[in-house]
């Protein structure tokens, strides 16, 4: 059975409209939605480990999409964390655009290949244009979900 990102999003998590304009103000607001929602305990490590990771390579995509992701202890498998940034951020992306959509991916070291399962996954839902439309018109949780069931379910 195909894996399905839904099982490790975290609807509470769900930010439609992210502040900040850097990645770094971006992933801070992230990782601090997610320890609020009890998930993490330690905010600044994680923080830190995304930063460690982006300083290494920006992890925007192009086309308006980063995948910012690093291994944490704290997760017992996998969790993803979605955001909309309107706006756009600089997230240092290789084609220059703003990012308007980051998919945050923390996953337990244990659980090395589900992490890079969930990452092609995910670059394999991004290919669809319709896909990455519902996700940036999203402004409910409930829609953002609704868009990943639906793309899922296609693949």
């Amino acid at each position: 059975m195909a894996m399905k990102l839904t099982r490790y999003i975290r609807p509470d998590c769900f930010l439609p409209l992210l502040q900040g304009r850097s990645r770094e103000e971006a992933l801070r607001t992230l990782v601090h939605a997610v320890a609020s929602h009890g998930y993490l305990r330690d905010e600044k490590d994680v923080f830190a480990k995304l930063m460690e990771r982006e300083n290494i390579q920006s992890t925007a995509v192009g086309n308006g999409i980063a995948i910012p992701h690093c291994f944490t202890d704290e997760v017992p498998d996998l969790l993803i964390a979605v955001a909309r940034a309107p706006e756009g951020l600089d997230f240092d992306s290789f084609d220059g655009k703003p990012t308007h959509v980051v998919f945050l991916l923390m996953g337990n070291r244990q659980e090395h290949s589900l992490h890079l399962k969930a990452l092609a996954r995910i670059a394999r839902l991004i290919k669809s244009t319709a896909f990455i439309e519902k996700i940036v018109t999203s402004s409910t949780v409930e829609d953002m979900v609704k868009a990943f069931e639906q793309e899922e379910a296609k693949i």
